[in-house]
Protein backbone atom coordinates (compact mmCIF):
# COMPACT_ATOMS: atom_id res chain seq x y z
CA UNK A 1 0.00 0.00 0.00
CA UNK A 2 1.25 3.71 -1.05
CA UNK A 3 1.89 5.81 1.73
CA UNK A 4 1.63 8.85 -0.86
CA UNK A 5 -1.19 11.67 -0.12
CA UNK A 6 -2.31 14.66 -1.68
CA UNK A 7 -0.63 17.72 -1.83
CA UNK A 8 -3.65 20.01 -1.62
CA UNK A 9 -6.62 19.31 0.19
CA UNK A 10 -8.98 18.86 -2.49
CA UNK A 11 -12.05 16.60 -3.88
CA UNK A 12 -13.58 16.27 -7.49
CA UNK A 13 -16.72 15.93 -8.86
CA UNK A 14 -18.04 12.80 -9.75
CA UNK A 15 -15.84 9.36 -10.16
CA UNK A 16 -13.19 9.18 -12.27
CA UNK A 17 -14.55 7.38 -15.24
CA UNK A 18 -17.19 10.14 -16.17
CA UNK A 19 -14.24 12.96 -15.64
CA UNK A 20 -12.71 10.42 -18.08
CA UNK A 21 -15.16 9.88 -20.71
CA UNK A 22 -15.86 13.59 -21.24
CA UNK A 23 -12.08 14.44 -21.40
CA UNK A 24 -12.35 11.73 -24.01
CA UNK A 25 -15.35 13.52 -25.26
CA UNK A 26 -13.42 17.05 -25.05
CA UNK A 27 -10.36 15.52 -27.02
CA UNK A 28 -11.99 13.89 -29.64
CA UNK A 29 -13.91 17.04 -30.70
CA UNK A 30 -10.65 19.09 -31.08
CA UNK A 31 -9.24 16.27 -33.51
CA UNK A 32 -12.14 15.74 -35.81
CA UNK A 33 -12.54 20.17 -36.31
CA UNK A 34 -11.88 20.72 -39.64
CA UNK A 35 -9.07 23.61 -39.03
CA UNK A 36 -5.59 23.90 -37.94
CA UNK A 37 -5.16 25.46 -34.29
CA UNK A 38 -1.69 27.23 -32.99
CA UNK A 39 -0.84 26.66 -29.94
CA UNK A 40 -3.53 27.10 -27.02
CA UNK A 41 -6.22 27.72 -29.71
CA UNK A 42 -8.11 24.54 -29.54
CA UNK A 43 -9.52 25.17 -26.05
CA UNK A 44 -11.76 27.85 -27.53
CA UNK A 45 -13.64 24.57 -29.21
CA UNK A 46 -14.85 23.48 -25.95
CA UNK A 47 -15.63 24.02 -22.30
CA UNK A 48 -13.39 23.45 -19.72
CA UNK A 49 -16.39 23.61 -17.20
CA UNK A 50 -17.88 20.52 -18.74
CA UNK A 51 -14.70 18.26 -17.71
CA UNK A 52 -15.08 19.28 -14.04
CA UNK A 53 -18.19 20.95 -12.43
CA UNK A 54 -17.28 20.82 -9.03
CA UNK A 55 -13.99 21.28 -6.76
CA UNK A 56 -14.15 21.67 -3.64
CA UNK A 57 -10.89 22.64 -1.28
CA UNK A 58 -11.51 22.14 2.84
CA UNK A 59 -8.40 22.46 5.25
CA UNK A 60 -8.41 20.64 8.20
CA UNK A 61 -8.82 23.36 10.47
CA UNK A 62 -12.01 24.84 8.03
CA UNK A 63 -13.40 20.91 9.22
CA UNK A 64 -12.28 20.77 12.38
CA UNK A 65 -14.19 24.59 12.95
CA UNK A 66 -17.21 23.03 10.97
CA UNK A 67 -16.90 19.97 13.15
CA UNK A 68 -17.23 22.16 16.29
CA UNK A 69 -19.80 24.64 15.13
CA UNK A 70 -22.80 22.07 13.27
CA UNK A 71 -24.19 19.37 15.43
CA UNK A 72 -24.89 17.39 12.32
CA UNK A 73 -21.30 16.08 11.80
CA UNK A 74 -21.53 15.64 15.60
CA UNK A 75 -24.44 13.05 14.74
CA UNK A 76 -22.65 11.26 11.57
CA UNK A 77 -19.36 11.33 13.33
CA UNK A 78 -19.68 11.01 17.26
CA UNK A 79 -15.49 11.62 17.76
CA UNK A 80 -13.23 13.92 16.34
CA UNK A 81 -10.92 11.14 15.52
CA UNK A 82 -13.62 9.31 13.44
CA UNK A 83 -14.58 12.90 11.60
CA UNK A 84 -10.39 13.18 10.93
CA UNK A 85 -10.57 9.80 9.28
CA UNK A 86 -13.15 10.85 6.70
CA UNK A 87 -11.85 13.88 5.79
CA UNK A 88 -8.73 12.26 5.64
CA UNK A 89 -10.33 9.80 3.23
CA UNK A 90 -12.08 12.14 1.29
CA UNK A 91 -9.39 15.14 0.86
CA UNK A 92 -6.01 13.41 1.84
CA UNK A 93 -5.80 10.09 0.92
CA UNK A 94 -5.22 9.03 -2.78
Amino acid sequence: MSRSYKKHPICSDGKAGSTKRSKRIANSKVRNTEGKYNRKEYKKLFCSWNIHDYISRWTWFEAKKAYEEDSAWRKRFPTIKEFHRYWYKCYRAK
